[in-house]
């Protein structure tokens, strides 16, 4: 029996490292790790890297990046470890013969709380006891399932908090929960800096409120101030970000570029400017954005940089029908009053473009185009839907850009104009990677 140990991480630089040591014995034994990380600032990333089977990438929130840990996972059981937790000796062996029968199942560990306090003992053995009582384990309990019960019950639902206890409630449904009495130690840290009594109260309070009805995002709000705090503070609330992508696949990708360098070095460059941009959109944290794939919105880049929520497949037979589509989807949800939407390969793309682009349309300018060097354009921003913009356009051109003003003028749509920036489709566009700051690695 093949486990998969997913671990959702965020900024744990300072225990990734001993956190992933620990788990060698049962990667030699055959199981794997998988780390998904949630937009880490520090060197979690790096230091990671070389200590586990997959290092994937997503939007922060723990169900959102234990779902794509689990849609990459070989294992025949999945188990969900916080970084700042510890399995019981013999984990694997001890969760295999659980699961013997092969039947689908799931079950946890007991608890046991880093802090040498008595108290911490307390804590530790009322948390088992409610959660033998309940049927529905907390994140520190170190969740184990199989893989076709996980996929059963949908994974974790898509909300920022109480993610553990949904879960537990979906699974209890399907299967009774085989809990053990080994523990798992966790990490105490967080009784230690907020205080036990605070802690347990605030703990108590938000389990209420989700009982009674509580929004769960209004209550991660409330738990984790800052991550929220500086969501709220966006600048263009009503705006949507929609970045334009195909799946990066060989030979697929960048075709010009690779009948000149070799279609394996055009894909690395591809995925090199994608992840650029999509950093880029995400600094700036102008707005929110949605990743609009060209085909194959399931693949595992593309879920490595969004939520799978926040994934689009384009439809349309060309380049323009599919962005009016796109625009026209965005501008048709609550609150979205204007759109943007930005190619993958504009590896230039910097967060006060983008919001410059942003406040000529919040003020009323109903296109906005930032043109290319080469007669296109790197985005294009709207107001409303409309489909003359992009209709008889010679996409790939070299008046791409002038069309489109053209169709803006005869449809009476006010238009402004950023200074040119450019793209890369070809050999000859190589040399404009040089002026990129940070430089974009991507050959090796």
């Amino acid at each position: 029996m093949r486990i998969s140990i997913v671990i959702p991480v965020l900024n744990e630089e300072a225990q990734i490292v001993s956190c992933l040591e620990r788990l060698r014995p049962m990667r030699s034994r055959g199981h794997e790790v998988i780390v998904v990380d949630g937009g880490s600032g520090d060197a979690t990333r790096a230091l990671a890297a070389p200590l586990c089977d997959r290092l994937l990438r997503s939007r922060p929130g723990r169900a959102a990046q234990m779902n794509i840990g689990a849609r990459f996972a070989g294992g025949d059981v999945i188990l969900f470890l916080h970084a700042d937790s510890q399995l019981p000796e013999r984990a694997g062996r001890i969760i295999a013969a659980t699961l013997a029968d092969r039947k689908p199942g799931w079950g946890w560990f007991d608890a046991r709380l880093s802090g040498r306090a008595p108290i911490y003992r307390l804590i530790a053995a009322l948390m088992n006891l409610r959660a033998r009582l309940t049927a529905v384990c907390t994140g520190d309990q170190a969740l184990f399932v199989s893989a076709e019960l996980f996929h059963m019950a949908g994974g974790f639902p898509g909300i920022p908090l109480m993610e553990d206890i949904a879960i537990g409630k979906k699974l209890r449904k399907l299967a009774r929960p085989r809990p053990l009495a080994q523990k798992v130690s966790s990490s105490s840290r967080r009784w230690e800096r907020d205080g036990v009594v605070r802690t347990i109260l605030q703990m108590w309070r938000l389990r209420l409120l989700y009982f009674f009805g509580a929004a769960p995002e209004k209550l991660a709000a409330s738990y984790y101030p800052r991550l929220f705090a500086a969501a709220r503070r966006r600048k263009h609330p009503s705006a949507r970000i929609a970045v334009f992508a195909r799946a990066p696949k060989m030979g697929e990708v960048k075709t010009r570029l690779a009948a000149r360098v070799g279609t394996e070095a055009a894909l690395r460059l591809y995925l090199a400017m994608l992840r650029r941009v999509v950093e880029t959109v995400e600094r700036a944290a102008l707005a929110e954005f949605r990743l609009w794939a060209a085909s194959d919105p399931g693949h595992e880049e593309f879920l490595a940089l969004c939520n799978v929520q926040d994934i689009r497949l384009q439809q349309g037979g060309d380049l323009g029908s599919r962005m009016h589509n796109a625009a026209a989807a965005e501008l048709a949800e609550d609150g979205v009053e204007f759109v943007l939407i930005v190619g993958s390969d504009c590896p230039a793309l910097t967060p006060d473009y983008l919001e410059r682009a942003l406040d000529a349309l919040s003020a009323g300018v109903e296109v906005m185009l930032g043109p290319a060097r080469d007669g296109g354009y790197v985005l294009i921003g709207l107001r409303q839907a409309s489909r003359e913009l992009f209709s008889e356009v010679n996409w790939g051109g070299p008046d791409v850009l002038e069309q489109t003003l053209e169709s803006a003028r005869e449809a009476g749509l006010s238009h402004q104009l950023l200074e040119p920036s450019w793209d890369v489709d070809d050999a000859d566009d190589l040399p404009l990677l040089e002026e990129l700051r940070p430089p974009l690695f991507w050959s090796h």
